[in-house]
């Protein structure tokens, strides 16, 4: 292909991405009042004793979240779409930067290139998934601590953004394993090196943890740090049975 040729299918690709995150967007706008329930979901199954009750807010709902500025509707729902957008677009998008690359791959690249895709998705809803699992135990653990006579009712916008970091964070941090899978896939990485660097993977993934995590507290960080070093097992068993295969594979030749 010439180099205008190359231009035009990068427009093709990219006018097809910004499609599908307009559709996904367009979606999530539509269906934010039902995503929003779901948001607050975690708020809602607190005790009472760690929420306000009825009687601080106005109208009776028992987990309704406060509106402090006249745009945080509008913000709120904005935001809600637009992770609905990414998070619907995302294959579509991951795959047409694919289709881009694709010519200048090698066999074997193109070969693990889809099942990676796919990899790199349900790792992401997985990640996301257990998020939501997990935030309710360090909700109710963080607000506890609210004293007699302080009543947690908490804001919309802080809520939502705290909700959507969370999930967001936990989702990219289960890309993890799939990023060093491919570093033993390419033999950057093998099983001596892993087990070499175990503690210091150890010491890191708490730190990193730590870090991601928006409230700090140490359940939540350790619940994102302990399935990131199952998965890292994974990784050290993975590598150990390529390195067999290879040196089994070496013998018989």
């Amino acid at each position: 292909m010439t180099l205008v040729e190359h231009l035009h299918e990068l427009r093709s690709r990219i006018g097809k991405s910004l499609l599908a995150l307009a559709i996904g967007f367009a979606v999530g706008f539509v269906l934010r009042e039902q995503v929003l329930a779901l948001i607050r979901e975690p708020y809602c199954n607190l005790p009472d004793g760690v929420r306000a009750g009825p009687a601080a807010v106005s109208g009776g709902d028992e987990c309704a979240l406060i509106v402090t500025r006249v745009l945080d509707g509008l913000t709120i729902s904005i935001k809600i779409a637009a992770i609905v957008a990414v998070v619907v677009a995302a294959p579509v998008v991951c795959y047409q930067i694919l289709r881009f690359v694709m010519p200048g791959l090698r066999p074997i690249e193109k070969r693990y290139a889809i099942p990676f895709l796919i990899a790199g998705w349900i790792l992401f809803l997985g990640g996301a998934a257990f998020a939501y699992f997990v935030i309710p135990r360090g909700l109710a653990l963080l607000l506890s601590f609210a004293g007699e006579g302080l009543f947690p009712l908490l804001a919309a916008r802080e809520y939502v953004d705290f909700m959507l970091f969370t999930v967001i964070a936990f989702g990219l941090s289960f890309e993890f394993p799939l990023i060093l899978t491919m570093l033993i896939l390419m033999d950057v990485v093998g099983p001596d090196g892993l087990r070499k660097y175990r503690r210091h993977a150890i010491f890191g993934t708490f730190v990193a943890s730590a870090i991601i995590t928006p409230t700090g507290d140490p359940f939540t960080m350790s619940a994102l740090a302990l399935p990131l070093l199952v998965f890292y097992e994974g990784c050290v068993i993975l590598a150990r049975i390529k390195a067999k295969r290879r040196q089994r594979q070496g013998l018989e030749t």
